[in-house]
């Protein structure tokens, strides 16, 4: 049996017939809507209009459903809203397990105005139990097997070696191996039955698939363990996978390639690991292990620990990759705030050209706004705090990160650092699973166009109180102004 993208595709509840106002005409065509499997035996089809329908034109002979095999009409019945724009088709009796059917809504229907569709609709649907095995042949092909009433009787059936996945509503449920890709904002929770997030992330996310449990997919992301609403989220097995993000050696920076919506985004993230060869490509899950050995990045570095540069030296790195940065001159002011709140001022700095891209976008603009502050994924600039000034929006975040990030005892507490979604501000901060890694691309291209004299806060071993300051300054010849 085909169908379009097993893995990727979600089941579609309701059935959407969109005409023009007023342009509802005749044709003489059907239209065939993707075929569903999957179907539970006392499914109730939502048909959506956009006018209100005249209840005098839907009869048995306008809307029914047939069986394929017996080319029998089965007993439906229909209902529409009071406002006539929604109709509901359900069974008067259960369909048949196993079986194949098909939906006709015909053009014949009107609408109120006296105006019939512009086509007649089919929608075929091959009716199961709530949990269906699939045999996976390709990416749009597969063969129907077994189902059954419990997500662990299905598991119980299905093969483990990489060839079958159990589909609930038409949609991968249980995998052997594979990622997890979420839909959209989704939170993570520390047990299955989902009642205390740990932590949440963006939309198309990527996350290590680990098991499916009765209430919930089980995954991994970074080092973290958690459940996700099965709803939230897309599952991919590993042999259909059509891209993943990855880190890459580019003239000896680390690179991510971060996949999203069918196409890869990128940043540089730091210097790359002396393990990688020049346009190696990994893969790491927690951006710290890479070939099975953890590599020291300014995400990991303590916030608490302060910046070898003065001021001057800021300003010097923002007029060099953005000569027209509202920022220029307020090099003193993240240096104040570290000295004021302790926390690492080329942080703050990095975390201002991030949000805010060299405090040039419109949120910074308007409302001195340069971290985003409460602008909330749902609605970011019309949420976003103002501000009276971009000095006083600089000390403020330094206090608030400080007391609500790098201090113990505090709930968003994970760790002084940026991290990701396992430890660090990242954790409880930002949905963006790399956010603390973006930004910590930031301090690495202003630590080495400045000397890098901030990575050496990255070695255990180095105490800044009894190490003679280097200030000379290595320029580097990367002219670009994006990470």
């Amino acid at each position: 049996m085909k169908k379009t993208s097993v893995v990727l595709m979600s089941f579609v509840m309701m059935l959407s017939l969109l005409s023009p106002i007023g342009k509802v005409q005749a044709a003489t065509t059907w239209k065939e809507l993707e075929s569903r499997i999957n179907v539970s035996l006392d499914k109730e089809f939502k048909v959506n209009f956009n006018v209100a329908m005249d209840p005098e034109t839907i009869n048995e002979d306008t809307v029914y459903v047939m069986n394929y095999r017996s080319l029998q009409k089965h007993p439906v019945e229909t209902e529409l809203s009071e406002d006539g724009k929604t109709l509901t088709v359900s069974p008067k009796e259960n369909y048949t397990l196993g079986e194949t059917y098909t939906l006709h809504i015909k053009q014949s229907i009107k609408s109120m105005r006296d105006k019939e569709m512009e086509e007649s609709i089919k929608l075929s649907f091959q009716t199961s139990r709530d949990f269906q095995i699939a045999n996976m042949n390709a990416l749009e092909d597969y063969n129907l097997g077994e189902s059954y009433d419990t997500l662990n009787e299905a598991k119980s059936h299905v093969a483990k070696d990489g060839t079958q996945v159990i589909l609930e509503n038409g949609e991968v449920v249980w995998m052997p191996e594979g990622i997890v890709r979420t839909r959209w904002f989704t939170n993570i929770y520390e047990d299955e039955n989902r009642t205390s997030a740990i932590t949440y992330v963006n939309g198309s996310a990527e996350m290590q698939y680990l098991d499916t449990v009765d209430d919930g997919i089980m995954i991994k992301i970074a080092d973290q363990i958690g459940y996700v609403a099965p709803s939230d989220v897309q599952l991919v097995p590993n042999k259909f996978i059509d891209g993943q993000s990855y880190y890459e050696n580019e003239d000896g920076k680390l690179v991510h390639h971060i996949y999203r919506n069918g196409g890869y985004v990128q940043y540089t993230y730091g210097s790359a690991p002396d393990t990688m060869d020049e346009g190696e490509k990994v893969y790491s899950w927690d951006g710290e292990t890479f070939e099975g050995k953890e590599y020291p990045l300014f995400n990991q570095l303590s916030l608490r620990t302060k910046t070898h540069y003065t001021a001057e030296e800021l300003d010097q790195f923002m007029k060099h990759f953005s000569p027209d940065s509202p920022l220029i001159g307020l090099g003193d002011v993240f240096i104040e705030a570290q000295e004021k709140y302790n926390v690492n001022g080329l942080y703050l700095l990095s975390h201002a050209i991030h949000e805010s891209f060299w405090g040039k976008s419109k949120i910074a603009r308007d409302k001195n706004n340069l971290f985003g502050i409460n602008a909330s994924d749902d609605n970011p600039y019309g949420n976003a705090d103002e501000f009276k000034s971009l000095e006083s929006n600089i000390m403020y975040v330094a206090e608030f990160v400080s007391e609500k990030y790098l201090t113990p005892g505090n709930f968003r507490y994970n760790g002084d650092f940026l991290g990701n979604k396992s430890e660090g501000m990242n954790v409880k901060y930002a949905s963006d699973p790399y956010w603390g890694q973006k930004i910590a691309g930031w301090m690495y291209k202003a630590d080495q166009y400045l000397g890098s004299k901030d990575r050496r806060l990255l070695d255990p071993d180095y105490d800044p109180e009894n190490t003679e300051e280097d200030n000379t300054t290595e320029e580097s010849t990367d002219e670009s102004t994006s990470n």
